[in-house]
């Protein structure tokens, strides 16, 4: 795991980047236990505008991309706040995909296709409703349901948006999509 160190507007010093190395160390930790990949990068550009200096992080993990930015008239105070701000963006997916994954253990395509016994029985209009399906709320985000929807060849999907955490239905209409955001 690889830390690029970028500058614009001023020379970046040997204490400067063993600092940011040394604040950085709780991220590459939790970085560490969370990918498997040893190729992730965290990427620290500075920037110096009149008196102010400006830290932005970057790095890509499963797909997604953190980003933090930070501006501060202290290159140190600038350091500390944008990493302590990073390292909580990192715990936060970490967080994130690991409920995510806790939900839903068996993966995406066994738990939507799983049949479950039904809950109740139909007697008086069994002509109106054929079978009875019980599956997971997959939590998802607005692509993740697409590509699921697509991979299972259906219609429509229903799961709990990661973004908003609210009960959303993406359907196809036209060659598009149709998303419709339930209100509880």
């Amino acid at each position: 795991m690889d830390i690029k160190t970028f500058a614009r507007g001023f020379e970046l010093s040997e204490a400067i980047e063993s600092y940011l190395n040394k604040r950085l160390e709780t991220v590459k930790r939790a970085l560490q236990t969370f990918v498997s990949r040893d190729d992730v990068n965290i990427e620290a550009r500075f920037d110096k505008d009149g008196p102010y200096y400006t830290l932005r992080l970057m790095t890509h993990i499963n797909g997604k991309d953190i980003v933090v930015q930070e501006k501060a008239n202290d290159i140190y105070g600038v350091i500390d706040t944008a990493t302590d701000a990073f390292e909580k963006s990192v715990k936060r997916e970490k967080e994130l995909h690991k409920s995510y994954h806790k939900s839903n253990v068996k993966g995406l395509t066994e738990a939507m296709v799983e049949e479950l016994a039904p809950r109740y029985e139909i007697e008086e209009e069994e002509d109106k409703i054929d079978t009875v399906k019980r599956v997971y709320l997959m939590q998802a985000t607005l692509e993740e349901a697409i590509a699921q929807m697509d991979v299972m060849g259906h219609q429509f999907f229903v799961f709990r948006n990661v973004d908003t955490g609210e009960i959303n239905m993406i359907y196809r209409k036209n060659g598009k999509y149709g998303l419709i955001e339930f209100q509880e």
